[in-house]
């Protein structure tokens, strides 16, 4: 690190940039995509918004910096995905499809038997579940409804014995 860097900038007059909207985002995927003559389905488009938005609550987010990351990993999904196919199958103008962007994009399809498998060894968690259940179906019900999910908590702090309350982490 450059030790005259801080002296020069220093952190109380620092630059603040705002991150940049989804629709923003998905105008920078559309000309990433556009400039390296690549194409994407609707739904792989969707996905990559999905991503970039999970990436936005996290420091440091990099907007059109997480774009371009966001779509080397796509590529190389891409890459992965079209060698896997038999010799005649392969496309290499087959557009991105979700899987690409994330090949977990549809993790909540089996969200209630992986929330089920996830306790399935605990005793006495039953009221955990059940809390944890209705803010999977609140997450669904927004998530359709193309509303803002930020209300939800995310990360959870487990304290005591089984049967303990579940209390989201702050």
């Amino acid at each position: 690190m450059n030790p005259g860097l801080a002296r020069r900038f220093s952190i109380e007059n620092a630059f603040y940039f705002q991150d940049y909207s989804d629709s923003e985002l998905l105008q920078a995927l559309d000309w990433k995509l556009k400039e390296q003559d690549r194409t994407v389905t609707d739904e792989a488009k969707k996905v990559a918004i999905e991503v970039l938005g999970r990436l936005r609550i996290r420091p440091n987010f990099g907007n059109i910096g997480e774009v371009e990351n966001l779509l080397s990993r796509a590529k190389t999904n891409y890459q992965d995905r079209q060698s896997s196919l038999p010799t005649h199958q392969r496309d290499h103008n087959a557009p991105f499809e979700p899987q690409d962007f994330d090949p977990d994009f549809d993790r909540d399809q089996n969200a209630a038997s992986n929330l089920s498998k996830l306790f399935e060894d605990m005793i006495g968690a039953e009221e955990i579940i059940e809390k944890l259940r209705r803010w999977q179906k609140m997450a669904k019900v927004l998530k359709d409804k193309g509303m803002d999910m930020q209300n939800i908590p995310t990360n959870f702090v487990f304290k005591g014995p089984p049967g303990a309350t579940l209390s989201p982490s702050v």
